[in-house]
């Protein structure tokens, strides 16, 4: 029997039995019943048989139907081998059969991955017996499109395609999200979700597995956490009563350690060549900012307090709309106990204004310390104008030749190592989504080297963070309290002809008893 036979054709006249009506009324009020009395699959040991549900997909369908909670859309992180593709073909053929002028888009991160969804639609609507089946408009069976009489038409695209990102769906089913690159994903959904929102019943179903901490992660986290619109379900692989012990150890000796962690238990790790174990960054309770400050670029997580002192690490860009300049902004209770209470992010502000504000942030947190990374011409021309322009009297200084720090792959390196033993060790308490998920992409891109996984990601929160925590570890501080730290600092006055008028904090081994003096701001002067 060819494919052709098996269609229902348009304008073609079906002869309903009494039971035929109630049977399409049963499966069009119950998606479970539809699909384990008339969805049929292709096993590949036992060949063409009715689907047995498991309990996790008829979770998932029931949710499909019905997002919990009054929520309107769905973000499944699901374990891999669970039959999730096969799980969304039965909504979707359910969700155009029986519902009329429905627009429906399966959208993978590759075209060739959304035909591939496409195609299993296909073959279960092609074992449908006719009385559930709507016809077939004439040309409305090609590899990416089907369209039915009752108007509902399914389409298959990538992320990509303008077509996807043109479309007014009123259901949008995104396969393996997780691993759309984040650029395409946010240009994606920043054009598709407007048209989605703007309906009553119109949905979107998010479905992929781990694939570290990206757009995925915060949406499927603010999804848990009840922080956005989308219902969350997490499906494990001990949820397929298939799968049993020796069905991990098995896997285990095939894929390795990590990637079982991430495709089966559900983990948001990186790649084993990451900083920072993704199990550590994981535990951290990501938190939204209680407010915002200089046009919403200062996110603050904790107000000034007063009788605080604060250390800010900052790194420099152009201005120009690609990397970031940001300022971290830490409470140090501590030499163990540092806790991240702001961070300053903003693609769009040049180094002399960015110097301005700098100081404006660093007066907003009780005259914080202020360590800048001088290197380049954007962090040449910050030093520049808080040196010279504003005599900045904060600035952290690692010598005696320039102000902020000289970046090299050593002191790079001390300032990684430095950032990897305070969260392995608990010593830092980290709020911001940013900041963590750029610290799951940020790996050793070669000996000793590290820095964005790649060129479609950002470590600038990453390098303000290490020069802020650099603060602490200069000068041998490891092992004093606070105080004895406070008067490890000595504020000197530049002998070179280069620096020779204003103030700057630099570290130094002299004798902390001779000489040393708090002035009424709270600057420790020699």
């Amino acid at each position: 029997m060819n494919v052709e036979s098996r269609l229902r054709q348009h304008g073609e006249i079906v002869e309903y039995t009494q039971e035929m009506v109630q049977e399409y009324i049963r499966c069009k009020e119950d998606i479970i019943y539809f699909a384990e009395t008339y969805f049929y699959i292709v096993n590949v040991d036992r060949g063409k048989e009715l689907i047995n549900l498991f309990e996790y997909q008829k979770k998932m369908l029931k949710a499909m139907i019905e997002p919990p909670l009054g929520k309107r859309h769905l973000c499944i992180l699901s374990s891999r081998q669970l039959g999730k593709t096969t799980t969304n073909t039965i909504y979707l053929l359910h969700y155009g059969l029986f519902n009329e002028s429905k627009s429906i888009a399966i959208i993978a991160n590759k075209e060739s991955t959304a035909i591939k969804i496409m195609k299993k639609v296909k073959l279960a609507y092609e074992m449908l017996p006719k009385f559930l089946q709507q016809g077939i408009t004439k040309g409305g069976w090609n590899k990416k499109t089907i369209e039915f009489e009752n108007g509902s038409t399914i389409e298959a695209s990538s992320t990509s395609s303008t077509t996807a990102r043109g479309s007014s769906s009123n259901c949008v089913m995104l396969d393996e999200f997780a691993f759309v690159p984040k650029g395409i994903a946010d240009e994606f959904y920043s054009s598709v979700y407007p048209i989605i929102s703007s309906g009553k019943t119109t949905k979107i179903i998010m479905v992929s597995t781990a694939n570290g901490m990206n757009h995925f992660y915060n949406m499927y986290m603010d999804a848990k956490n009840l922080r956005n619109n989308f219902y969350a379900i997490e499906i494990k692989w001990n949820e397929n009563p298939n799968n049993d012990e020796q069905f991990k150890e098995d896997t285990i000796k095939d894929i390795g350690l990590l990637k079982w962690l991430q495709e089966y238990e559900n983990k948001f790790l990186g790649s084993n060549s990451i900083l920072i174990d993704g199990t550590l960054l994981e535990k951290y309770n990501q938190k939204d900012p209680i407010d915002f400050k200089w046009n919403g670029c200062l996110s603050i997580y904790e107000h000034p307090d007063p009788s605080a002192t604060y250390i800010m690490g900052v790194d420099t860009a152009k201005g120009i709309g690609k990397d970031y300049s940001v300022i971290q902004i830490l409470k140090i209770n501590g030499i163990e106990d540092v806790k991240q209470v702001a961070i300053y992010r903003n693609n769009r502000i040049d180094p002399h204004s960015y110097a301005k504000l700098v100081i404006e942030v660093s007066n907003y947190y009780n005259r914080s310390w202020i360590l800048i990374e001088n290197n380049g011409k954007e962090g040449g021309m910050l030093a520049e104008a808080l040196w010279w322009e504003y005599e900045c009297d904060r600035l952290v200084c690692t010598d005696n030749k320039q102000v902020g720090i000289l970046s090299s792959v050593k002191t790079k390196f001390i300032a990684n190592m430095n950032l990897k033993r305070y969260i392995e060790n608990k010593y830092l308490e980290l709020v911001d989504r940013t900041t963590i998920s750029e610290l799951n992409k940020y790996e050793e891109v070669s000996p000793n080297v590290f820095r964005a996984s790649s060129k479609d990601d950002h470590d600038d929160c990453v390098t303000a963070l290490i020069w802020a925590l650099y603060f602490i570890e200069l000068n041998n501080l490891i092992g004093l309290s606070f105080d004895q730290m406070t008067k490890k600092i000595v504020i000197q006055t530049k002998k070179e002809d280069n620096f020779a008028s204003a103030p700057v904090v630099i570290f130094d081994n002299g004798d902390e008893e001779n000489g040393i003096y708090v002035d009424e701001d709270g600057v420790v002067w020699s």
